[in-house]
């Protein structure tokens, strides 16, 4: 049956996906790199996390203030690395502390609101591959993705 909300929302996604790859690996990979060093980490936490960075950059978009409510557990470690990871697409700090690169990104480069779309498009990966693949589906799915994509770049 034809939905319009369905395929609205679809167009969107990948719209997201084509427009903004490379913020949406940014913050896969920071999501796999606290897998790497904690193989218990499970997709319940990923989306704990996620949940937690969209509240804390709505409540900003809102004018709101304050961090929001960080992730307890393994979600917490999984919230601090991708919020790192988005302060720096935001252009508001570097990736590595002390560090400043010309390759950095500038202020205003991606908004708030963009991040935020950026966040809800992984949310839905994130719910898509646990539904087909259990505790870790969307953790072991994100990890091969990053690792061919590594592969096809040579790095």
């Amino acid at each position: 049956m034809y939905d319009p909300r369905q395929q609205a929302e679809d167009h969107l996604s990948t719209r997201v996906e084509e427009e903004y790859a490379d913020v949406l690996q940014n913050i896969e990979s920071a999501i796999v790199a606290v897998f790497n060093d904690d193989a218990s980490v499970v997709d319940r936490d990923v989306l704990a996390a996620l949940d937690s960075l969209l509240n804390t950059y709505t409540r900003e978009g809102r004018s709101r203030g304050g961090a929001g409510v960080r992730p307890a557990g393994r979600a917490r470690e999984i919230y601090n690395q991708c919020r790192r990871m988005c302060e720096w697409r935001l252009g508001r700090a570097p990736l590595n502390e002390g560090e400043q690169s010309e390759a950095d990104p500038k202020p205003g480069e991606l908004s708030v609101p963009e991040l935020i779309l950026c966040l809800k498009r992984l949310r839905k990966s994130v719910r898509l591959w646990h539904a087909q693949g259990g505790r870790q589906g969307y953790l072991a799915y994100v990890r091969e993705f990053l690792a061919c994509a590594s592969d096809r770049l040579g790095v």
